[in-house]
């Protein structure tokens, strides 16, 4: 069975980030995929220390923390579903912290994965988005990850904005057919 995962970095437990990759979620569990979804605000990764044993050591970052659990989630998974609301320009800490993670993960982790991107934002210019949307294209095609498909949800300041916008709930339930 097929299995996608969804990797939230919005703090907002109830916020459009999540609604958008739950919205995901129960399309695919709607298709037969095996979903999980895991909110990067609750657990408990640091700091990539730039020591490089991961790389020395073939077997991955020494630090004791949870991205060892994301890290058998992500290598479970055929799809993952990224989330992370813009700020300043860019992912959310909580997103940006896992994501400099990756760097210590074994290449095998990568093979054969998919992406779909989720990015809400409350500014309405798609511009606004583009330094999140770059650094994932760029980091998957170095990681040689596919990027399914990328919403952009603008103009959703408050928590359930996106719930009025049903053009964008659409979107990411067709995500699904991309994969």
């Amino acid at each position: 069975m097929a299995k996608i995962t969804g990797f939230s970095g919005s703090p907002r437990k109830s916020g459009n980030t999540n609604f958008l990759m739950e919205a995901i979620l129960k399309k695919a569990a709607e298709k037969g995929w095996e979903t999980d979804f895991v909110t990067l605000n609750k657990v408990d990764i640091g700091f990539c220390e730039a020591c490089d044993a991961c790389h020395k050591n073939g077997k991955g970052c020494v630090k004791k923390d949870d991205m060892q659990t994301m890290a058998e989630k992500m290598k479970e998974s055929d799809v993952w579903v990224l989330g992370t609301p813009v700020y300043w320009w860019g992912p959310t800490a909580q997103m940006k912290v896992f994501t400099d993670r990756w760097y210590g993960l074994p290449r095998e982790t990568f093979e054969n994965k998919k992406v779909i991107l989720v990015i809400p934002m409350a500014d309405t210019e798609d511009k606004t988005a583009s330094h999140v949307i770059g650094m994932y294209q760029d980091s998957c095609d170095f990681i040689g990850v596919e990027i399914a498909d990328i919403i952009v949800a603008g103009g959703v300041t408050e928590p359930d904005a996106v719930k009025s916008k049903p053009e964008i709930i659409k979107q990411a339930e067709e995500a699904v057919g991309k994969i």
